[in-house]
């Protein structure tokens, strides 16, 4: 913001002197250790300098770990073959072979989604099993509370979107992206507002939600909490840590 104070003008004044000198661009004039600053050129020669003179980029080079670039380029190539597969026309075959459609593939995986998919936890039972209400119990609640909404809306949605293609319901424009994106293999966006953050496609992450069921599952058999607990496998990590708090404070 605008300075108004006058000592604050005159301190940032006598930095400015000190460091905004001819000395910045004279020529070897070390911005940092091992890096010294380009000499005076035009925007062709900055260009050339950086490209000869500078390291190539590199994790290292930003201080991050090797594994960083392989991030990167996976995301990447996920994107460019997301949009590869978005170009295609929607009644084209998914396989030659197999003179699959879109709408064959679609099906297919909404029935083998319905068919794995759990039932929702039974909170009035849940709740019956323990009069005990610690703050891990209470995260137990939370988290299966959480995951019924999630199963419920993927349900609810994967019914609706049979019905439409049987030709029982009309189509919405809902369905329609629902339909396209269980077709490219990725989460229907109503699913990923409900759900936990995940980067996975759709096989990988109806997996990794059955795993979460799974966990919740155990959990809730007896309302004791597991030897070993699966932190990012929760919808809110940081209310189980903040449990682990109250529970230390009491």
């Amino acid at each position: 913001g605008h300075i108004t104070d006058d000592w604050d003008r005159k301190l940032c004044r006598a930095y400015l002197e000190e460091f905004m000198n001819p000395s910045l661009i004279e020529e070897e004039f070390m911005l940092a250790p091992g890096f010294a600053a380009p000499p005076n050129l035009d925007y062709s020669g900055y260009h050339q300098y950086i490209e000869e003179k500078l390291p190539p980029e590199s994790p290292a080079l930003y201080g991050l770990h090797a594994n960083a670039e392989l991030e990167l380029l996976t995301v990447m190539s996920n994107t460019l073959f997301r949009t590869l597969l978005e170009l295609q026309p929607r009644n084209a075959l998914i396989s030659e072979e197999l003179g699959q459609s879109a709408e064959e593939k679609v099906r297919n995986i909404l029935d083998d989604i319905l068919e794995k998919l759990p039932e929702e936890f039974n909170m009035a039972e849940i709740i019956q099993k323990s009069s005990n209400r610690s703050p891990y119990v209470l995260v137990c609640f939370q988290e299966c509370e959480r995951m019924n909404i999630l199963l419920q809306e993927i349900r609810v949605s994967l019914q609706q979107l049979e019905l439409g293609c049987k030709g029982e319901l009309p189509f919405s424009p809902e369905m329609e992206a629902q339909q396209s994106q269980l077709s490219y293999d990725t989460v229907p966006d109503t699913w990923s507002r409900l759900a936990y953050p995940s980067t996975y496609g759709l096989a990988q992450w109806f997996n990794d939600l059955l795993s979460r069921c799974r966990e919740l599952e155990t959990w809730t058999h007896d309302l004791a909490l597991p030897a070993v607990v699966w932190l990012s496998g929760f919808f809110n990590p940081e209310s189980f840590l903040t449990a682990i708090m109250q529970t230390m404070a009491r």
